[in-house]
């Protein structure tokens, strides 16, 4: 059965660097949709380029790719990803910018956008912990990495969000929260 008539539908999520984007994703898949995430379609498309891992490096090359191939670069990457996958509900874990957005939508598919909040310092925390090299090691890492976030539209997508996911407490309470979110979006029909 198609999703609200469409082809797919697809449930974007996007947040700064450390709000949780990837574990809300990965709680939602846990219930059967495939997840594909728009940061390693960037890792992936580094690595052939032979792209640093490091923060920096990482970050001047999102922005690079733009540049190179439209604002939407990172969701044509993505969408080669999309058309294979069978499911007629997909998770996307890291959208960035509304051109991103823009180009789902013109693809056809329906869309809902989760919004998921933390505060900078619980962030900061976070990806102090996760150890992944494009982590920020330091608070004016983050910033900075912020800084180029917002510059390459995510404020815009946070604040269109259809949806919000507050992630300022506990893995239960967010695994609690995100899946009534989810039912919620399964619950509506979007067109």
């Amino acid at each position: 059965m198609l999703f609200a008539g469409l082809l797919k539908h697809l449930i974007l999520i996007t947040g700064m660097p450390g709000s949780g984007k990837t574990t809300v994703a990965k709680i939602m898949g846990e219930k059967g949709f495939p997840v594909v995430s728009m940061g390693d379609a960037v890792r992936e498309e580094a690595e052939i380029r032979g792209v640093g891992k490091n923060i920096i490096e990482m970050s001047r090359f999102m922005v690079e790719l733009r540049k190179e191939l439209g604002e939407n670069a990172v969701a044509i990457l993505v969408d080669k990803k999309i058309e294979k996958i069978e499911s007629d509900i997909v998770i996307v874990d890291g959208v960035r910018s509304l051109k991103e957005v823009e180009y789902f939508k013109s693809k056809g598919y329906s869309i809902t956008i989760v919004g998921v909040l933390s505060s900078t310092k619980l962030r900061y925390r976070r990806l102090s912990n996760r150890n992944r090299p494009d982590d920020s090691r330091i608070l004016k890492e983050l910033e900075e990495r912020d800084m180029v976030e917002i510059s390459v539209g995510v404020g815009g997508v946070i604040a269109l969000s259809d949806v919000y996911v507050l992630n300022e407490s506990s893995f239960e309470d967010l695994k609690e929260y995100t899946l009534k979110r989810l039912q919620e979006i399964l619950s509506r029909k979007y067109r």
